[in-house]
This record gives structure tokens, sequence and C-alpha cells, in this order.
């Protein structure tokens, strides 16, 4: 039985499952038509905090899937509710894309200067590839001053049409190593990703995980009480599956294989 058919909703993980960079992978949106012709309930699920829903919903529409920008859940929309929620009106030093600068300023942050880490009570991290050593300094004084760190994830690579390149994790790791303190985690492998993509079906009983991570996307979402399907087109490799023991409950190349449509 193709795996599709045994749940009434799934949510896609989309670096490594719907694209790489910026190239689809050969028949991953016609795997979504066909579930969504199928009857089954669809939410994207990313750790990607570097771009607005609105803009992942965009692209998924521009590739000819009838997406609404509330079938988009990112690890920025969890992280930032997490960090304004413990930390009101937070004076916040962050290490982000315009993007996920827009989310911290509508949740009601002030959103620090790079120079200015030393007035900083809470420090968020959403990936930048632009990050430089002048944010690291600046991130690494506020924390050792006292202020609240959260990510948005700590997946250590992003899969490209080239290859691995440095995830959010790389940055984080860094901070972390020159304080001594843990992030507090927003994103996958924490269920509060998964939760809030659960809490966006409409209708749906038994949702499963498509991802491409054994770390975050498979082991996050058994934390989180889904079952799995595990994709081979980002990170995770044949190889990964015999040396991890995270067991995701399908295994299958590509989406195309997904079935069920």
């Amino acid at each position: 039985m193709p795996p599709a058919e045994s749940y009434d909703a799934l949510l896609i993980d989309m670096d490594g499952v719907m694209w790489l960079g910026e190239e689809f992978v050969p028949g991953s949106v016609d795997a979504v038509v066909s579930q969504m012709a199928a009857g089954t309930e669809i939410v994207f699920v990313t750790n990607d905090a570097r771009t607005a829903a609105s803009a992942h919903a965009e692209r998924l529409r521009g590739a000819g899937l009838d997406v609404s920008e509330c079938q988009v859940v990112t690890s920025a929309i969890t992280t930032v509710s997490l960090a304004a929620d413990a930390h009101p009106d937070a004076a916040t030093f962050v290490i982000g894309t315009e993007a996920f600068r827009a989310d911290v300023t509508g949740a009601g942050l002030e959103i620090l200067g790079t120079d200015e880490g030393g007035r900083a009570s809470l420090v968020l991290i959403g990936g930048d590839q632009h990050f430089g050593y002048a944010e690291l300094r600046s991130a690494i004084t506020a924390v050792l001053g006292g202020a609240a760190l959260y990510a948005s994830n700590r997946d250590r690579t992003l899969p490209m049409p080239d290859g691995l390149w440095p995830g959010t994790g790389a940055i984080v790791a860094a901070i972390e190593y020159a304080t001594n303190v843990v992030a507090l985690i927003g994103g996958k492998p924490e269920r509060h990703l998964f939760d809030e993509a659960v809490g966006r079906l409409e209708r749906a009983t038994h949702p499963a995980m498509v991802g491409d991570r054994l770390d975050s996307d498979i082991a996050g979402a058994q934390r989180a009480g889904l079952e799995t399907i595990l994709v081979l087109s980002g990170v995770a490799t044949e190889g990964d599956l015999e040396d991890s023991e995270v067991e995701p409950d399908h295994v299958i190349a590509t989406l195309a294989e997904l079935g069920g449509g």
C-alpha cells in the first residue's frame, strides 16, 4: 500500500522535500496535487525562518498548488511566539533576515542594532546567510549579560542542488559554545511546530509527517505522536538509516512515490 493511503492529512517539509534551493524536486508538485484531489489535508511545515509564510505560499501557488498562507507553518512563527510570550516587549538582538525581523517586530519586540547587544534582554536567531563576526560578538555579549537565547532550529546543514550548505544550527552552535548557554528551540525537533501544524487541520484525525531529516523531521514528529514518512531527496540517505536509531514508518525516494492520489 502506498504510504499516503494510510493518512487523512500530511504535514510536509519543504527544503529537501518540495525543493532543493530554487529547484523543485521532480514529481513533488504533482504528488501534492494528487493528494489534495483525493481529499488529503495538507499543511507545509519548515524550519526555514528566513522566509515569510506568505512568500512560501506564493511560491507553492506559483508552481500550481492551491495553498493559502495558513497552510504554511514556519519555525519563525513558533519561535517568535514562544519568545514574545515569555519576554513581552523585550529589547531584542536578532540574527535573521528582514522577513524574520518583521515577525519579531510584529510580536511587539524592540529590535536593537548590531552594536547594542549589551542592552539586550533577548537574543533571537532565525538564520542569515550574511551572518558575520560583528553579529556573533553582539549575540555573545548579550547572552553573557543575561539575555535569554532562542533559536528557530539547530539544523546543521541546508540541502541545496550543489550539496549541503551551513544551516542555522551552525550559528547557534557558535553562540552556545562561546557562552555555555543552551538555546531554546522553537522549530523542529521540538513539538511546538508540529502542534501548531496539527492545530491548523480542519477535519483530519490521522496525520503523518513527511520530511527528509531523521534528527528533526522524523524524530521530532515521533515525539509529538505522529507517524512518519522519510523521503531521500534531501539530507538523509539510505546509509544514514542503517546507522540511526530513528526508524520512520515509511521510506520513499521522493514525494513522487507517495501514492494514494
